[in-house]
Order: structure tokens, then C-alpha cells, then sequence
């Protein structure tokens, strides 16, 4: 979808006359900064989970360094454990 206004990228700041809205995160982004075909911004590429690659990770995997959302790394103790690295342990 794309908003029309003077306006400019919320990553690389360039100004621009159309901004394209991320599907995740709802950013007004330039069309550099968006892959053209998932239309989510290049933070939010980056930013998902490495397992479902459906939502944004919110932790890293202790044991492998994977990002992950709330549904695939669990908490034990201090730590989070990838759903990869749980069945690998298992």
C-alpha cells in the first residue's frame, strides 16, 4: 500500500513523495528500503524470527544465536533455548 506525502523514510531518512507502509510494523519506508515481495521493511527482514519468519524475534537462542519470536524459544532460567537447539537436546 502506498501513502503519498512529502515525507521521508523512517530508515534511511531520504525524502520522498511515496512511502510504501510496512506489512509488519506499519513504517512509511521508501521503495528501497522494502522488499517488493513480502512489502515488509528491511528492519523488520532482519528483525523476524529465524524460525517461523512469521512474527519479530524478541530473543536470541544462547546456544546458536537464532532469533526467535515468543513461540519458538523458551525461557529457562536466564536463558532462551531455539526450538532447533531444544530437540537437538532432547
Amino acid at each position: 500500500m502506498y501513502h503519498v506525502a512529502a515525507s521521508s523514510c523512517e530508515i534511511c531518512g531520504e525524502d520522498e513523495m511515496h512511502l510504501v507502509s510496512c506489512k509488519m510494523c506499519g513504517a512509511y519506508v521508501c521503495p528501497q528500503c522494502v522488499t517488493h515481495d513480502t512489502q515488509l521493511c528491511l528492519n523488520c527482514v532482519e528483525a523476524r524470527c529465524q524460525i517461523c519468519g512469521e512474527y519479530l524475534a524478541s530473543r536470541a537462542c544462547n546456544i546458536c544465536g537464532r532469533l526467535v519470536c515468543e513461540d519458538h524459544g523458551m525461557k529457562v532460567d536466564e536463558s532462551t533455548i531455539c526450538d532447533y537447539c531444544r530437540k537437538r537436546e532432547a
